[in-house]
């Protein structure tokens, strides 16, 4: 009896942990194009996780970009040591910057991921809610035609945890840390996923 008690614990718990990533693309296409012959400069993270976190993301997108490119992915950091860009990359790029660039590299496509924590009043807040509470953070992913000067790719993952007034918010409910990992996460799964590679 006891045995199915824990049991039934563990699968509430694991249905307090599932919560939906939804996706937008906006006005793009779904897909990448990757090619041997182009090369892509992935930007730093703009990204509020601890420094472990922010350490993965930068990871695990050097490791899907560089398999999808067949080794032609860069950091900002490499690029930069390389002496194959000169400064740091804005994360809302203006025409000129992507035209400098354009003239002062050979990169075909700049790459930003951002993400943002809207809303945390679940962060920390174990037990009975005296009010309404919600969790609620996004990933996004720019890509950046360098050579037509233009953005090519948007790909937006949000997710949100909440909690009624009077109901318990458990060690189970997901913070705005976890939900940000799995959004991060989630568009990398969708570029691997609807990623179009030539020259196979």
């Amino acid at each position: 009896m006891r045995k199915y008690f824990f049991l039934l614990l563990i699968l509430l718990g694991l249905q307090s942990c599932y919560y939906p990533v939804r996706k937008d693309y906006g006005i793009y296409s779904k897909s990448l194009v990757f090619s041997k012959d182009q090369k892509w400069l992935i930007n730093n993270i703009n990204t509020t996780v601890d420094a472990h976190h922010r350490e993965m993301m930068t990871a695990e997108t050097m490791k899907l970009f560089t398999q999808l490119s067949e080794g032609k992915a860069y950091d900002l950091k490499t690029a930069k040591s390389e002496n194959l860009i000169s400064h740091d990359i804005p994360f809302s790029p203006e025409t000129d910057d992507l035209e400098d660039l354009k003239n002062n590299s050979d990169f075909n496509f700049l790459v930003n991921i951002y993400t943002f924590k809207v809303r945390n009043g679940l962060d920390n807040s174990i037990g009975v809610q005296y009010e309404y509470n919600k969790n609620e953070t996004f990933a996004m992913m720019d890509v950046y035609d360098i050579k037509t000067l233009k953005k090519i790719y948007t790909l937006k993952a949000y997710s949100e945890v909440s909690v009624e007034k009077g109901e318990k918010a458990t060690i189970f409910t997901p913070s705005t840390e976890m939900m940000t990992m799995k959004n991060f996460r989630s568009l990398l799964k969708s570029v691997k996923k609807n990623a179009i590679q030539m020259n196979k």
